[in-house]
């Protein structure tokens, strides 16, 4: 059996994603966000920080396929490298509450839940486990962040709901 810590992040009213430690650096509160004019409804805010444009991401409104839902927010600062020996990025995902550390291990690996199929978060998704009865995604940051991703997310979303959403 193999146990791996986590953080646990509530991203919407129904979703959950974990990341590992290594991709965590700080939560965030009461951060001014700057919108982006003619940004995917799902990353539609930068937040300027230490002289850095970080993109804002809001994953339940990208898992959904709609536009964000107002809520009273935190963002978490992640880091990710998109290749090997690349430079650390940065991206910032809205989330409920602040983020939980948990623990998790094979015994909790489960099924993806049956409103996944329709999910632009699918093509991201590595696994699903379960915490506290709940499933969990663990998605690939580096790819939530690539130009292809952007690329298939407002195609997807531009013919399931006839919407532009360009990026």
């Amino acid at each position: 059996m193999s146990i791996a810590q986590a953080w646990l992040l509530e991203c919407g009213e129904s979703l959950a994603i974990a990341v590992g430690d290594h991709e965590m650096v700080e939560l965030l509160q009461a951060q001014q966000c700057h919108h982006v004019p003619g940004a995917p409804y799902y990353c539609s805010q930068v937040l300027l920080r230490d002289e850095e444009i970080i993109p804002v991401m809001d994953v339940d409104a990208l898992h959904r396929g709609a536009a964000p839902l107002p809520f009273d927010s935190y963002l978490c600062l992640l880091q990710y490298q998109d290749a090997p020996h690349a430079a650390l990025k940065q991206l910032a995902v809205r989330i409920r509450r602040a983020p939980d550390r948990i623990q998790v291990d094979d015994a909790q690996m489960c099924e993806f839940p049956a409103d996944f199929d329709s999910s632009l978060l699918k093509p991201l998704a590595l696994s699903c486990f379960t915490h506290h009865a709940k499933p969990v995604l663990v998605i690939d940051i580096a790819e939530l962040c690539s130009a292809g991703f952007r690329d298939l997310a407002c195609k997807l979303h531009q013919s399931d709901s006839g919407l532009l959403a360009s990026g």
